[in-house]
């Protein structure tokens, strides 16, 4: 073995590589993923010529992330309800009774529930291009005090209440509809005076 460093400071064995395989590879990857920034693709990252797996850049940012996140604390801000009783329940739904998702119905869970036109919001209209894509408006669930509201998003498009604008915090309650975009959802708790998960959360503490 003949080591030998480049002008960039890598080592590598010149017995079996003419030029530097690292400096080979940080170029070839700039190259791709220049070519390739703009289609949106995964591409090729790295090879290990040991093994012979590819790395794509979509994996190793995943990686990076996942390793920087559990470098930090290794812990996950808890809600409401999961530190209460051990799960996220549902408590409440969005059925949708006049536009594209017609017939269709949308979970809640409690704290803050993002409705918009992007798949990663609370309430996904994705069918529904009136929708901003993210944040149009917000349906909350209160735990504390067993509360429903809606409030208005960060976009500058509108929501209403039955027909009325919500420019601030508004009560919901059931079977009450909410506009957004051309789109309609019925409300329907199904935490109540009758029903809430704190019963259960009381329950498991007093079984303990």
């Amino acid at each position: 073995m003949t080591l030998t460093r480049c002008s960039n400071g890598h080592f590598y064995d010149q017995d079996k590589f003419d030029q530097c395989p690292h400096c080979g590879t940080a170029k070839q990857i700039n190259e791709t993923v220049a070519m390739n920034r703009d289609n949106n693709q995964t591409v090729a990252l790295s090879h290990d010529a040991a093994s012979g797996a590819s790395t794509s850049l979509k994996d190793a940012v995943a990686q990076a992330v996942t390793s920087a996140t559990a470098s930090v604390d290794g812990n996950v801000t808890q809600s409401y309800y999961n530190r209460a009783i051990g799960t996220e329940p549902v408590v409440g739904w969005l059925v949708c009774v006049e536009g594209t998702h017609l017939g269709e119905d949308f979970r809640l869970k409690s704290g803050r529930n993002s409705i918009g036109r992007a798949t990663g919001m609370d309430v996904p209209l994705t069918g529904d291009n009136t929708v901003s894509r993210e944040k149009h408006a917000f349906v909350v669930y209160d735990p504390e005090n067993q509360q429903f509201l809606a409030l208005p998003g960060d976009a500058r498009e509108l929501c209403y209440l039955n027909d009325k604008l919500v420019l601030s915090a508004m009560e919901l309650k059931i079977n009450d509809v909410l506009k957004v975009g051309a789109t309609k959802l019925m409300f329907f708790p199904c935490c109540t005076e009758a029903f809430h998960w704190n019963m259960v959360s009381k329950d498991k503490e007093t079984n303990k």
